[in-house]
Parts: C-alpha cells; sequence; structure tokens
C-alpha cells in the first residue's frame, strides 16, 4: 500500500539523495531544498511505501492568482508505472488551484516520453523547447496546463 503525504524538512535528506539517483544532470542541494522548504509558496508531497520509504515526491510553487511552477516530480525506477507520479501531480496540481493558481508550467526533458505521456494525459499541452535547461546538450520541453 502507498501513502501519499505533505513532505517534511524531516524528508530533506531523502530528497537530496534521490535527486542525485533521479536527476545526476541537474540534482538540488541540501541548501536549495531547505530554501525551498520554508517558502508558504511552495508544497512538496511524497508517496511512502510499506516500508516507510520515500519512493516519490513532487513540489510545486504557486504564488497564488498567478500561474504554478512544478518544480520536481520523482519516482524511484522501481517503483515507476504504478500511477504514483500521477497522483502526486494531481495532489501538487489540487493544492496549486486552491492557492488560486490560473495554470501549471513545467520543465522535461525531451527525451523522458514517459514523463511527457503523463503529462499529456493530465491535460498539458507542449508550448516550446528550451535548448541547454538542464545542461549542455540537455533541451527542456515546456508545457502547461489551464486550470478552470
Amino acid at each position: 500500500m502507498i501513502i501519499y503525504r505533505v513532505a517534511t524538512a524531516f524528508d530533506l535528506p531523502v530528497f537530496v539523495s534521490l535527486d542525485k539517483e533521479l536527476f545526476p544532470y541537474s540534482p538540488w542541494s541540501a541548501s536549495q531544498y531547505k530554501e525551498e522548504f520554508s517558502s508558504p509558496t511552495r508544497h512538496f508531497v511524497v508517496a511512502v511505501d510499506e516500508a516507510q520509504s520515500i519512493i516519490g515526491y513532487a513540489g510545486v510553487f504557486a504564488p497564488g492568482g498567478a500561474e504554478a511552477d512544478v518544480l520536481t516530480v520523482g519516482v524511484v525506477p522501481s517503483h515507476r508505472g504504478k500511477g504514483i507520479a500521477r497522483q502526486l501531480m494531481v495532489l501538487i496540481t489540487d493544492w496549486a488551484h486552491k492557492q488560486g493558481s490560473t495554470a501549471m508550467m513545467l520543465e522535461v526533458k525531451v527525451d523522458n516520453q514517459d514523463a511527457i505521456g503523463l503529462y499529456e494525459a493530465l491535460g498539458y499541452s507542449k508550448l516550446n523547447t528550451r535548448k541547454d535547461y538542464f545542461g549542455p546538450g540537455l533541451h527542456a520541453l515546456v508545457m502547461r496546463l489551464e486550470l478552470s
């Protein structure tokens, strides 16, 4: 059974460790996560397995009355394909909507077809490409979801 909950400061070391594994080309540092966690306009959620291990996480920046920005979404490889990322996206989207966000924006590596497929299934549209967004030669697809 997978449980979803709001992330806490105690989860920060796990976020940093998982970022190095899941996003080796651009992992966030502990200080970056600490700064993000300290802001009331940011919201992070986690997926936890039976062993109480974090197997997925997502974060959003939602200033209210404007576009929200998906900060991160990650699921450990052994738990992919189980709907975890979808549920994490639903949770951060609902939170952003409650903050008054008008749309959700995100960047995803252009070669991450699984993630792009998920975002399209959630209603995101492709807007453009940002060259070298994740580093030299690592381009990002910019996607947007209108919130009603």
